[in-house]
């Protein structure tokens, strides 16, 4: 017995994790069970649809109860509506003038006052009378030629006075919406007009479409009203429909089960019909499922492969246990796991395999710290940065009104290019100076690149223009972090157009997308491509702040503080050929 049990440890051991399964399964639990199930499969899957179709016919009648009680409230208020004497007033009287029907208007009151009680079940009420003296309104409309012509209004007058259902599409929501219209009499039994009542649309179409099962609201067997399949193909439901009014079709090209159930409002010919449908095979598979877990056969078959699964659970329970212990060292924070579980099987694999997680979750814990620790030096940069642009604000109010009173003087002394450039000036060191990690409008930030832009254009006169481009951007409503693009066109103008004798142009172009984009280019000199790479590869490392591109540098790592990626700094360039630099930021708008 012993070289039995250490055979079969061994032999089990030796094998694939399924394997094992597969062997418990079929040798204690699938052969017995199918011998059972067998005998009572037939009968349980027939039992089961039948009681499928049974509770689909229960929960369409449920539904249908609902939509018929809705229905009839229409049809009360009609049969209310019948002899009602203001509107056989409207319907009768010749109106003199718009005053005169404007007053009736206002002081109506039998609809207004219906639909404020039923606003749940209606969603409109109107009479359409055949008086010319009528001006239409949201109760009252006048029959003309044009409405007495079409179909609805013509079977309901030959009706006369039984209700009539119908359907129209309402334009504004896309959807078919239910009406009742009748024709409505005085006390001696003079047609007045036709009354068009609206069923609320929600309270007719959410109980189709929130059904689980695909479900169609179908008018007298000829119209599909409401649905909650993605696709249907009406012309194929409504064939069935006449067919069949129900069990085991082919719908949608699938085995289906369908269920249909009629239902009508008080006193109306017209039939409405739910039909729905539920793919045959789940039907089977829940039978098949049920039968497995119901049939008494199956506790004989669990006894005699008890014996069996017990002597392959103590092999499993002592190797799990161990997992389970190399586990919880892991989730204690104790990474420093080695596989030892003997064997070829899937526990043997988990746990070579936590072994390999755990030491990768220590080497990520220790990569999460490193970049902790770059973003830490990023804002440090970031706040060194600042604080020198803090140190450079030397006494900031006297240089201010220093060039207040250089301005008023060129002023005094007609010397409008130094007012306007001294100006200008102000405002640029202002903004610079007071400028603080608060986002400001688009449109200021355009604003102080002109005045930078106008300031170089005295400098460089023929030389040199600019063009400042929005394309209709709305940029007042358009929010960016200050000082972003001056750095850009100082460098433009700097290393780009210095050495360039005439027809240099800077040009910033605003284009809005998924992302707001600022290209600043120039058609100066270029960059050669170890320039070129050079720089792109400052923009990047903020540990070497370059004292050339302090300002360029700055830019680029305030994007990436604040945003992160996509966002940043792109630099394209050619000797020769000019420099385009584009700005990809978020699109933040003005609150």
């Amino acid at each position: 017995m012993r070289r039995i049990m250490h055979w079969l440890r061994r032999t089990l051991l030796g094998m694939r994790q399924r394997s094992q399964l597969m062997l418990m399964f079929v040798a204690g639990g699938l052969i017995p069970i199918l011998i059972a199930d067998v005998y009572m499969y037939a009968s349980t899957r027939t039992l089961l649809i039948e009681q499928e179709a049974e509770s689909q016919r229960n929960s369409l009648a449920a539904v249908a109860e609902g939509l018929r009680e809705d229905m009839n409230v229409a049809a009360d208020i009609s049969k209310q509506l019948y002899f009602d004497e203001e509107l056989e007033y409207f319907a009768t009287h010749e109106f003199s003038d718009y005053a005169e029907i404007l007053h009736a208007y206002r002081e109506m009151r039998t609809i207004p006052g219906i639909l404020k009680n039923v606003y749940h079940e209606v969603s409109s009420i109107t009479l359409y009378a055949d008086n010319p003296t009528l001006s239409r309104n949201e109760y009252i409309v006048y029959a003309d030629s044009e409405v007495q012509a079409q179909d609805w209004y013509i079977e309901t007058a030959a009706r006369a006075g039984l209700p009539y259902w119908s359907w129209i599409y309402d334009e504004y929501s896309r959807k078919n919406c239910i009406r009742l219209t009748r024709m409505l009499y005085t006390g001696d039994m003079l047609p007045i007009g036709i009354v068009a009542i609206v069923v609320e649309n929600r309270r007719m179409e959410m109980p189709v479409t929130r059904r689980a099962e695909e479900t169609y609201l179908v008018y007298n067997g000829e119209k599909v009203l409401h649905t909650n399949a993605k696709t249907a193909d009406e012309a194929a439901l409504l064939a069935l429909l006449g067919e069949s009014g129900g069990g085991r079709v082919q719908y949608g090209g699938q085995d289906c089960l369908m269920t249909a159930v009629d239902f009508s409002p008080e006193y109306a010919d017209e039939t409405f019909t739910l039909v729905s449908f539920l793919p045959y095979g789940e039907i089977v598979h829940a039978a098949t499922v049920s039968a497995l877990e119901s049939l008494l056969p199956q506790m004989l078959c669990v006894l005699v492969a008890l014996g069996l699964m017990l002597v392959i659970s103590h092999l499993y329970s002592a190797r799990i246990g161990q997992l389970r212990e190399d586990m919880h060292r892991a989730a204690t924070g104790d990474f420093d796991i080695t596989p030892h579980i003997e064997g070829a099987d899937e526990i043997a694999g988990l746990s070579h395999d936590l072994a390999v997680m755990a030491h990768g979750m220590k080497k990520l814990m220790e990569d999460v710290a490193n970049e902790r620790v770059q973003k830490e030096r990023l804002r440090a940069r970031q706040r060194e940065v600042e604080f020198k642009m803090l140190a450079s604000q030397i006494n900031p109010h006297f240089l201010f009104n220093t060039l207040e009173t250089i301005r008023m003087q060129a002023v005094v002394h007609d010397q409008k290019e130094i007012a306007e450039l001294t100006k200008m000036l102000a405002k640029l060191m202002r903004s610079s100076i007071s400028a603080g990690s608060a986002p400001r409008t688009l449109r200021e930030e355009l604003q102080l690149v002109e005045y930078y832009l106008k300031i170089q254009d005295y400098r460089f006169h023929d030389r040199m223009r600019y063009e400042i481009v929005t394309g209709g951007i709305d940029a007042q409503g358009l929010m960016i972090m200050p000082l972003l693009i001056q750095p850009f066109v100082e460098n433009a103008i700097v290393h780009g157009l210095e050495g360039k004798a005439r027809d240099g142009l800077v040009r910033v172009r605003v284009t809005l997308a998924d992302s707001l984009y600022i290209c600043i280019e120039d058609n100066g000199q270029g960059m050669t491509p170890e320039t070129l790479a050079r720089t792109r590869r400052l923009l990047t490392d903020f540990d070497n702040l370059d004292r050339e591109h302090v300002g360029i540098c700055n830019v680029s790592q305030r994007i990436a503080l604040q945003y992160g990626a996509p966002y940043g700094v792109d630099i394209v360039s050619a000797p020769g050929e000019g420099t385009r630099v584009t700005l990809c930021l978020p699109v933040l708008h003005h609150p």
